[in-house]
């Protein structure tokens, strides 16, 4: 194996010479790195197909292969890699009791049977698409090669990402929830409406900002109301010891499907978005701003006959009809939430207003309504998915092998592979580039003497 990389090397070292040579003319060492990474991007394929074909010939030339497996065909296989696309041979075998076929050496590697793209480019390539377009993401995940918008597109709705709680339950007195949902253009002039509902333990100042204490994100297009909040719900009894919780605030705008949240939340109460009560006040005072005062007075005295009456002169006041539609649209808002509105006068002291606005713009809008795009539900609920799944600090490579099937009748050849790499180590490691080429430049080989043995 390290022989493929001194002999990659070597083979390179007149287009390394001039590289650095040219480097060092111009004042510029990145003309030289990103030479170098063409190289070693050479040797690294050159490495893994080594790696793939001896382990094919370990286990042809074993013994206990030859009793369990017969040898039918040598085929070829590509696979992208980080490195770039490698090409390898390995051998097809068929199960003499059960008469399955097999490529051990795939299956020993952890390669599935239809897999093109290495699980690790897997990851890059879900990474990349949780910040930009699909089109740009498989231009840049590997290095020269490009990857079309639809594998991108299949790679990022190919399965369900999920953060597990396993820590032991966290003994909290009270937790709050906010909820809100965002706007996504999609085809036939359709509007996607995807949810978002985040669990927290209050917040703490840090500078200018207000930072939420331990987040948790959940959000999707594709679930109905009920099934979110189960969700939410199953979460919270998971993390939290739900015997020493006094009171859950959940906030938001009032709407049906966030009220839900109340059914299914036990220790629940609403408390409704300042942001939004406010939006309604500003509606109904547009042409007669005298009674915003008023209006904001009492409800903060928590005197819902006042505004009430307040709202009733405005509406004799406003001759223009449709004006007059938005007045009653806003009384008839303040009056139904009226219950979110005086938690004020009793829990006031524990609630820090709901910043689900901005959330919203963070999860959501930054990838998928800020900027021009269309979408359809399927593509809305799976981004909406990997936003909240990398928010909540998701790891995606190692979401994406942690449930891999892994073959263990082949464990038995462990050693026996082990032990021939580590013999091929050994034989390898002892050459030298002045042993391998007596003619690479000195200053360069004693460089790449250092990169390679340290």
């Amino acid at each position: 194996m390290i022989n493929r990389i001194i002999q990659t090397i070597v083979e390179n070292k007149d287009f390394l010479e001039k590289s650095l040579e040219n480097s060092i003319n111009t004042n510029e060492i990145s003309m030289f790195s990103r030479d170098l990474r063409k190289v070693f991007d050479e040797a690294g394929r050159k490495t893994l197909v080594g790696i793939l074909e001896m382990i094919d010939t370990i286990l042809f030339e074993d013994t206990r292969r030859k009793i369990e497996y017969e040898t039918k065909d040598l085929r070829k296989r590509t696979l992208m890699t980080d490195y770039g696309n490698i090409e390898y041979r390995r051998r097809y075998y068929r199960n003499r009791q059960n008469k399955e076929y097999v490529y051990l050496a795939d299956e020993k590697m952890g390669i599935e049977k239809n897999e093109r793209i290495a699980k690790d480019v897997q990851s890059k390539i879900i990474e990349f698409a949780h910040d930009i377009s699909y089109s740009k993401t498989g231009k840049r995940v590997v290095g020269n090669e490009i990857i079309s918008p639809t594998t991108v597109m299949h790679k990022v709705r190919q399965g369900e990402l999920k953060v597990e709680t396993l820590e032991e339950k966290k003994q909290i007195k009270r937790l709050y929830i906010e909820a809100d949902e965002d706007h996504i253009s999609e085809r036939d002039n359709k509007v996607g409406m995807p949810k978002l509902i985040y669990v927290h333990e209050g917040n703490y100042r840090k500078g200018n900002r207000n930072i939420l204490k331990n987040v948790h994100y959940i959000g999707c297009l594709g679930k109905n109301s009920e099934e979110l909040w189960l969700e939410v719900a199953e979460y919270i009894d998971k993390k939290y010891d739900m015997k020493n919780v006094e009171k859950i605030y959940i906030s938001g705008d009032g709407a049906l499907w966030i009220k839900e949240g109340l059914n299914w939340i036990e220790k629940s109460e609403f408390v409704l978005d300042r942001f939004h009560l406010l939006k309604y006040i500003n509606q109904a005072t547009v042409e007669f701003p005298q009674y915003k005062s008023k209006l904001w007075y009492n409800i903060n005295i928590y005197d819902p006959i006042s505004v009430k009456n307040i709202f009733k002169e405005i509406i004799e006041k406003t001759t223009d009809e449709k004006r007059k539609e938005k007045v009653i649209d806003s009384y008839k808002y303040v009056m139904r939430q009226w219950k979110g509105i005086e938690i004020y006068e009793t829990d006031g002291e524990y609630l820090r207003g709901c910043s689900a606005e901005g959330h919203i713009s963070h999860v959501y809008a930054d990838r998928m309504s800020s900027r021009p795009r269309t979408w359809c539900d399927d593509g809305i609920d799976k981004m909406s998915r990997l936003r909240t799944f990398v928010s909540n600090g998701g790891k995606i490579y190692e979401e994406l092998i942690k449930n891999k099937k892994m073959n263990t009748k082949l464990k038995k050849y462990d050693k026996i592979i082990q032990r021939h790499i580590k013999q091929d180590v050994e034989e390898t490691s002892h050459y030298s580039f002045a042993i391998a080429d007596e003619s690479v430049n000195g200053d360069l080989r004693k460089a790449f003497n250092k990169i390679m043995y340290g």
